[in-house]
């Protein structure tokens, strides 16, 4: 008996699900690689090297976390050392994550190097709340775009409880004292309504530095005239290397609940899958990413674990491919688990991403998985030994256990043949069942149940053309 495979050019409900995860995991590789600008230089490295005064000037973007902690001390370190005119930290930050602000303040005030804190730029709702805002006191210069917004001072770090009297608090650290005020402390106000207690009101970083030029700065080594002249300067701009970026990104809140639910729903998919493949490999880089991000953002415990348990009744809901209470029940547990995610007032998942990721985590595992399943296990009036003879196509790559395309459906099957695997789009003949899996060996015309005279004739044109389609739809 000859296969019969499916039409050329269409897909199997394994590739779709499979393309659809593989989808979801690239969208999410290009957003953490396009999360932070790229390492850049203004002038390059000749105009560096000639310059007589360097600027070095670090953005500052989301979130204070572990990973830009270490990059505002390595730049401030390395000012230090080769003896820069100036440190800038371009800060937009809505407060620290589990980063030490003490360590950082306290290398600002040890740098030789004047440092300021510029929260802008100008027309982009630029923010120091928290332990920002403390960086921005605890700088030797504090400058801001007329429109930032400054403060409030609490929570200093997300994770803590914020006080709700001004007399909990006290004064700001570094902060001009009596200056403060309540707004500051607890509400957050413009800068342009405080800018007798900043230094430089600037609409961008060029008019910074041209404010900057010949102020005179109070540093661990003393006074120092900045000379920040155009035909004497060059200007160093940092970024965050390619493994602090993905760290960094790893701390979005937003980003962590994406890659938790994807990665563990490439797990998912493998159980149901022979042998261990891409998907599976990508699912465990990503829940490991995820797992990282709880770690530095407030989380609670009990609402990860019911998104997890949520996750896992899907897939209990596939195994018994019934739509109903598990199901419900499954629902459920992921939606309280999603919204209850981070145990922070200030952080919190958007209901309408909560409400998308849900309506599609229904319908990958309740109708695509499900579709997956049923194409595996082949058409319901034939069992698995009747086709103990019978050829067909590789589908996916049998190393040694993979998918066949035998008569029209999709089984799970074993390669027994000499060498090592077996790719797609190779010729296969079963010769025993182990199971639901079926045993396989390379085709071999002329034999099987029906082998006759013609037998190899009747197959090996069908086969031909089965190796034809898979080509082209590689």
């Amino acid at each position: 008996m000859t296969s019969s495979l499916p039409p050329a050019g269409t897909s199997s409900p394994l590739a779709v699900a499979r393309g659809l995860l593989l989808v979801l995991l690239l969208a999410l590789t290009v957003a953490t690689l396009v999360a932070t600008p790229a390492r850049a230089q203004v002038g390059g490295g000749d105009d560096l090297d000639e310059a007589s005064r360097i600027v070095e000037i670090l953005p500052v973007d989301g979130f204070i976390d572990p990973p830009v902690a270490d990059q505002i001390l390595d730049v401030l370190a390395g000012a230090n050392e080769r003896d820069s005119e100036l440190v800038v930290l371009q800060v937009d930050s809505p407060g620290v994550v589990s980063a030490d602000v003490d360590e950082l303040l306290a290398a600002i005030d040890a740098s030789a190097v004047p440092v300021v804190v510029f929260v802008g730029p100008r027309a982009a709702g630029a923010e120091a709340r928290g332990g920002a805002f403390l960086l921005l006191a605890g700088a030797h210069l504090r400058a801001a775009a007329v429109d930032a917004t400054i403060g409030p001072v609490f929570p200093v770090d997300l994770a803590d409880d914020i006080p709700t009297d001004v007399a909990e608090v006290g004064e700001v650290p570094g902060w001009p004292e009596g200056t403060a005020g309540t707004d500051v402390l607890l509400d957050g106000v413009l800068a342009e309504d405080m800018a007798d207690q900043l230094d430089v009101i600037a609409n961008g970083l060029e008019p910074l530095l041209v404010e900057l030029d010949g102020v005179t700065v109070a540093t661990a080594d003393g006074d120092h005239t900045l000379r920040i002249r155009r035909d004497e300067v060059g200007v160093r701009f940092h970024s965050l290397g390619l493994v602090r970026r993905m760290l960094h990104a790893a701390t979005t809140p937003v980003f962590i609940y994406l890659l938790l639910v994807i990665g563990l729903a490439m797990l998912l998919f493998e159980v149901f899958q022979p042998g261990f493949g891409v998907a599976g490999v990508a699912g465990i880089i990503m829940a490991a990413i995820g797992v990282f991000g709880l770690t530095v953002l407030p989380v609670a415990w009990w609402a990860v674990a019911l998104l997890v348990l949520g996750l896992v009744l899907f897939a209990v809901d596939v195994a018994i491919a019934g739509f109903g209470p598990v199901t419900l029940a499954a629902t459920a547990a992921f939606v309280a688990g999603s919204l209850w995610l981070y145990d922070s007032p200030s952080i919190g998942l958007p209901g309408l991403l909560v409400a998308a990721t849900t309506v599609t985590a229904l319908v990958f595992f309740v109708f695509v998985m499900t579709t997956v399943l049923r194409a595996q296990a082949g058409p319901d009036d034939l069992v698995v030994e009747d086709l103990v003879g019978r050829p067909g196509i590789v589908r996916s790559v049998l190393n040694p256990e993979g998918h066949v395309y035998i008569d029209g459906a999709l089984w799970r099957a074993r390669w027994l043949g000499e060498a090592k695997r077996a790719k797609v789009g190779t010729p296969v003949q079963v010769t025993g069942v182990e199971g639901a899996t079926v045993l396989v060996e390379p085709f071999a015309p002329g034999t099987g149940p029906d082998a006759g005279p013609d037998a190899g004739a009747g197959a090996s044109p069908e086969l031909a053309v089965g190796r034809g389609e898979q080509a082209g739809e590689g």
